[in-house]
């Protein structure tokens, strides 16, 4: 269909002060339409400590598809295994020294040491050491794209032993260079104060009452609603020029907008677990802090509501990078709030099944065998927790796909398990960053990394230059990575 006066794709529907630009319309362009946007790509680190055991962590078979299983510690991650890539053989001990056995690495070694892949051992000066770490790689090129570069969240409410290791690396997962470690925030409400000054919309208080919102939110807010309003008449005339299917078009876009406003400016969008869209939420009421929390405290609640935070951080694309430590290295954190559960004798048919009672401290059951059931108990638990934050950015429609489709979630520890070792790593990779990682597998890595296995900084330098395109070609302390690891790329 010719019309007189062609109108681009940058066309406005005017009303008074206000314009909306139109969507693409086949009508006014002589070009197919385009395909739908991928997903946006992230990345987030999300760290468990004190390892955990073979016996029950490892999946019975390799494989891809159906040909592999989740074992009884991943079996809460079931509902998201065909976004799952299991590794098994990526060891740490390039950062640390050249030869098997003569290194002996701890838990202030192997926690944040797996993320920038240096030895914090080697400080000196009383210094810190450590380098540049992965997420902040990723940040240095995707972070540009969003209102803050990086987050830092974390749940530790309790300072652990550091083993003699210059404590920023068992506390801080992110490192902006050597000696600078980034501190996490452990204060759901500082979260929700950054994200919401970042651009995230604000909810509604516990008493029904509104949160104090961030002026330049209010007026934005106003703004859309008046836009619409303003346009509606624009609309009209213009419809009537369109084709069928652009008339399809406008009234489904004039719609999908009018539904977005009514999302973001209705009080009753109040939400109790993960948002599954940028919608307001309430700012928690729960003030937790480093060495200081109220008797009530819950570990469950500030995992829940940590997990909803981050996420609404990536639904609102306020950032595009997290870390997130579920605790810090060598957690003597009490897990009083996990139910105990049978791996060793489980009930017939099952992979595991629920116990008697609680779990105890963590270290001290890191050692009290590796496979008994509360060490086992208690990573289950992580393991739900990251289940649940994989589950709700798979609950994200971007593009053709979901948020979790364009993400890279790296969810594992730096540790093997009761034996202190830097080899053979538990880790499991969520998303595959857009469609690069390989999904729903299980692989049995091997290379030439000290001791066996692949290196850990070839892992992070594969998912720096080839997921999110950055110039790197090393990481980590001199000759730390060697090569890509062309194995788990799609």
């Amino acid at each position: 269909m010719k019309i007189s006066h062609p109108i681009t794709r940058r066309s406005m529907l005017k009303g008074g002060a206000v314009a909306l630009c139109l969507p693409w319309l086949e009508t006014f362009d002589d070009r197919p339409a385009a395909a739908a946007a991928a997903p946006i790509q992230r990345y987030m680190a999300v760290y468990f400590p004190n390892g955990t055991t073979d016996n029950f962590w490892l999946p019975s078979m390799a494989g891809t598809g159906d040909a592999w299983s989740v074992s009884p510690l991943l079996e809460p991650a079931l509902a998201s295994k065909k976004n799952m890539l299991v590794l098994h053989g990526v060891g740490n001990y390039s950062a640390f020294g050249p030869a098997t056995g003569t290194v002996s690495p701890s838990h202030g070694s192997n926690s944040a040491g797996a993320w920038h892949c240096y030895d914090p051992r080697k400080a000196s000066g009383g210094m810190q050491g450590g380098g540049i770490s992965i997420d902040q790689v990723i940040a240095k090129q995707i972070g540009a794209a969003t209102k803050l570069p990086s987050l830092q969240v974390g749940l530790s409410t309790l300072d652990s032993n550091c083993d003699g290791v210059p404590c920023a690396h068992s506390r801080s997962l992110s490192w902006a260079g050597p000696e600078m470690p980034m501190n996490k925030i452990v204060n759901p409400q500082a979260v929700f104060d950054r994200l919401v000054s970042a651009g995230a919309p604000a909810g509604v208080g516990q008493s029904g009452m509104p949160t104090t919102p961030d002026p330049k939110l209010a007026q934005t807010r106003i703004l859309r609603k008046s836009v619409l309003d303003a346009v509606l008449d624009s609309a009209t005339t213009i419809r009537g020029k369109l084709s069928m299917g652009d008339q399809i078009r406008v009234d489904q876009y004039m719609t999908s907008v009018r539904d977005l406003e009514k999302l973001v400016a209705s009080p009753a969008m109040q939400v109790t677990g993960p948002s599954l869209t940028c919608t307001g939420i309430a700012r928690p009421p729960e003030a937790f802090a480093d060495m200081s929390t109220p008797p009530d405290y819950s570990r469950e609640t500030h995992a829940n509501i940590m997990i909803q935070l981050v996420t609404l951080a990536f639904a609102c694309d306020v950032t595009r990078v997290i870390s997130f430590m579920l605790d810090d290295a060598r957690s003597d954190y009490v897990y009083s709030h996990v139910p105990m559960r049978q791996f060793n004798t489980p009930a017939p048919g099952m992979l595991s099944s629920p116990g008697q009672g609680t779990c105890g401290g963590y270290h001290g059951l890191q050692h009290a065998g590796n496979n008994n059931d509360g060490f086992a108990s208690i990573t289950y638990w992580n393991v739900q927790k990251m289940n649940m934050l994989a589950q709700a950015l798979a609950s994200i429609k971007e593009g053709a796909g979901t948020a979790l489709d364009g993400a890279v979630i790296h969810f594992g520890c730096g540790m093997h398990g009761g034996n202190h070792d830097g080899l053979n790593l538990p880790i499991v990779l969520f998303g595959s960053g857009g469609g690069v990682l390989k999904q729903n597998a299980y692989m049995q890595l091997t290379g030439d990394a000290p001791g066996g296995g692949v290196r850990l900084a070839d892992l992070h330098l594969t998912l720096a230059q080839k997921v999110f395109g950055s110039p790197i070609t090393s990481f980590g302390v001199a000759g730390a990575s060697t090569a890509f690891l062309p194995a788990i790329l799609a």
